[in-house]
């Protein structure tokens, strides 16, 4: 049997993309970036998201795909962040261009992005419609937000920096740790959770790197804990607060359900040397049979 700290190393390890998958995702956002240059005539498709930060996980389930459709005008119904009917039709044409292109795949709509998936690699991507904001001097973009029928400006390269800050801050472990932590929300599906707003709120975890994964994993979940209570801006001080759509009821039970896993982690913690069976079956309890003790 590994000791608990090999065995939570080994299965943190087990979260990264191997060199197949990665060439998988290379060879599978070229034909979707294709497609949409082609049929759409996009200025501009890349990587963002969590694929693009380095936070993302195994099973590649929602590879963010921003297509940069042309730039925003102070004439633009864009600019006034209310027109519905544009964003409708936005979304639609995304749509259209890759139902043209694979017409057996169903791609749906979602609240900033049409959703395609390719079941023969698992990889799926999430297109999101953008417009480039000329009033800014950096990289700004608004995208549609289907929920409240607003366009909200975002920068993707703002929030890369201010991950890789924050991972640098914590000694290089935030990252991986947080891949942990994204997978804890997979496996107990239940969560109110987003990916993207506890990646935001890991922004703020450390100001002294961890000893170990071991102690970084409490010190994470006891951090997310506390900071959802309170509502999390974006990083890039642009659009509105990452979980402005969250309800009461849903901080209250994400509360609830991180300062339990908190608990775990810190009672795995204490028990890793003096009863590690225990502290095994904890950490399998949090991340499922992705965690193995050996």
């Amino acid at each position: 049997m590994w000791s608990v700290r090999e065995a939570l190393e080994r299965f943190i390890q087990s979260l990264e993309l191997t060199e197949g998958q990665q060439q998988e995702v290379v060879r599978q956002q070229t034909q979707v970036r294709e497609c949409l240059v082609q049929r759409l005539q996009a200025k501009k498709v890349f990587l963002s998201g969590s694929y693009s930060r380095n936070t993302a996980i195994r099973p590649l389930h929602d590879i963010d795909l921003f297509v940069v459709l042309g730039a925003a005008s102070l004439s633009s119904p864009l600019a006034s962040a209310s027109s519905t009917i544009s964003m409708d039709a936005v979304f639609k044409q995304v749509q259209q261009a890759l139902k043209q292109e694979w017409s057996n795949k169903g791609p749906r709509l979602q609240n900033h992005s049409v959703h395609i998936g390719f079941e023969e690699s698992g990889i799926a991507f999430d297109v999101v419609p953008a417009y480039a904001d000329p009033s800014s001097g950096q990289e700004v973009f608004l995208i549609p937000e289907k929920d409240t029928g607003q366009w909200i400006r975002t920068s993707p390269n703002i929030h890369k920096q201010r991950s890789t800050e924050a991972n640098e801050t914590a000694g290089k472990k935030l990252k991986p740790l947080l891949k942990a932590v994204k997978h804890w929300k997979r496996t107990h599906g239940s969560s109110p959770l987003r990916s993207f707003h506890l990646e935001v709120m890991s922004y703020s975890a450390f100001n002294t790197p961890p000893r170990d994964y071991l102690e970084g994993l409490e010190r994470l979940f006891t951090h997310l804990s506390q900071r959802v209570q309170s509502p999390c801006p974006d990083p890039a001080h642009l659009g509105p607060a990452v979980d402005h759509l969250m309800s009461p009821t849903q901080r209250e039970a994400a509360h609830q359900v991180l300062a339990g896993a908190a608990r775990q982690a810190r009672l795995a913690r204490e028990e890793s040397d003096s009863n590690p069976s225990s502290a095994h079956t904890r950490l399998i309890n949090l991340f499922g049979e992705f965690y193995r003790k050996g």
